[in-house]
């Protein structure tokens, strides 16, 4: 039988992630909730692998409402705030990609208020190309930097002034394989359109050119090699957690990597449903968000056991499987993991045809907060700020 073509996955991946940053279940009672037991932190060697353990985790996710709301208007006087939102260090969000108001960057108080919008469409200073996403990122000292469709890179301050512009080349600027630095310095993982394919990180000054590359990489990626890409997450610190660039038949593999460039440990998760080498790599850890709790969040998108068969029939009528149908087959594993610890917390499996409209889209920088995006019953869009909290089973 023939197998399905890794850009298929891939695709149905990239666009789960654009609506997908966590998942779990949205409960805003309280109850009698016990909060969910963390050990002991403990020590671990430098250079380190710390096996997790395939063991039935003792904890659920919960999402609770913050009671904080970003609201469109019929009128057009406040934008639908779009399903890309980040937050700074002083409670506003900035939310972006929304239909209508595009390019601009639509600016929020920490109540969910509209305060004003900025970056209009054009190639001039401080101007956003309208062609394709926007990719915003907060700095440790509010700064936003602007990843626009044209492969350009503009920093604005905390006042929302322009501040420059570089080309994007070299930083890409992607989610989510790039992530902003406390000092403004951008931190991409390699992908197969960089001209250095030779190590695995990137670390590029703010005039857009590479300060240091580091993390050895087997061999090159080739353009098609899309399900090796890494995912990155940073908290703020001198540390960053990656993704695998290649699984493991066991589970898959979390390094730490200080930004001087040491590797600092890994944790390999043990898990029987997590083979890359099925099917030509249609389960790839899509995902990861640290908090400042040392608590990682990883999402992995994998294929259901009916893709392959879907696939082959599809192409047998001649059609590619729509949206919708790829979604049907397709499933997001959460798991979170106590990096103190090395221990499983919570694992939960959702199907992506209904993840799509009712989990987080994002959660912000360090914290254990995050967005969701919604319509109304009359399709008015708006977004709610929720928390996420671990309990005990």
């Amino acid at each position: 039988m023939p197998k399905p073509h890794p850009a298929l996955f891939g695709t149905l991946a990239l666009a789960f992630l654009f609506t997908l940053g966590v998942c779990g279940r949205i409960d805003a009672q309280s109850g009698d909730a016990r909060p969910c037991p963390r050990k002991t932190p403990r020590s671990f060697a430098p250079g380190s692998v710390t096996l997790v353990k395939d063991e039935k985790p003792p904890c659920r996710i919960v999402f609770r409402a913050a009671g904080v709301r970003l609201d469109a208007d019929p009128d057009g006087t406040r934008p639908d705030p779009g399903n890309l939102v980040v937050r700074d260090s002083r409670g506003r969000f900035y939310s972006a990609n929304s239909p209508g108001w595009h390019p601009a960057i639509s600016v929020w108080n920490p109540n969910g208020e509209y305060v004003t919008s900025f970056g209009r469409g054009g190639e001039g200073p401080g101007e956003l190309s309208g062609r394709g996403r926007l990719n915003v990122f907060v700095d440790g000292g509010d700064r936003l930097h602007v990843r626009d469709g044209a492969f350009n890179w503009s920093v604005f301050s905390p006042d929302h002034e322009f501040l420059w512009r570089v080309p994007a080349h070299v930083m890409r600027g992607l989610l989510p394989q790039t992530v902003i630095l406390d000092n403004g310095m951008a931190l991409t993982a390699v992908d197969g359109y960089m001209s250095d394919r030779t190590r695995h990180f990137h670390l590029v000054d703010s005039a857009g050119a590479l300060d240091r590359a580091f993390g050895p990489v087997e061999r090159e990626l080739s353009l098609s090699e899309s399900s090796l890409l890494r995912t990155l997450a940073y908290g703020g610190g001198e540390t960053f957690w990656a993704g695998p660039a290649q699984g493991d038949s066991r589970g898959y593999l979390l390094e730490e990597w200080g930004i001087d460039g040491t590797l600092r440990r890994a944790l390999l998760r043990e898990a029987a449903w997590f083979d890359p080498r099925d099917e030509e790599g249609r389960v790839a850890v899509e995902h990861l968000h640290i908090d400042d709790g040392g608590l990682l969040y990883v999402i992995v998108v994998r294929a259901t056991d009916g893709f392959a068969e879907a696939v082959e029939r599809a192409r047998r009528e001649g059609r590619r499987l729509s949206r919708e149908e790829r979604s049907a087959i397709t499933e997001a594993v959460i798991e979170m993991i106590d990096t103190r610890t090395g221990e499983l917390l919570a694992s939960e499996a959702h199907p992506v045809s209904s993840a799509r409209t009712s989990i987080p889209t994002q959660l912000f920088r360090g914290l254990k907060q995050g967005a969701v995006y919604k319509e109304e019953p009359g399709g008015l869009p708006f977004v709610d700020i929720v928390s996420v909290e671990l309990e005990a089973r």
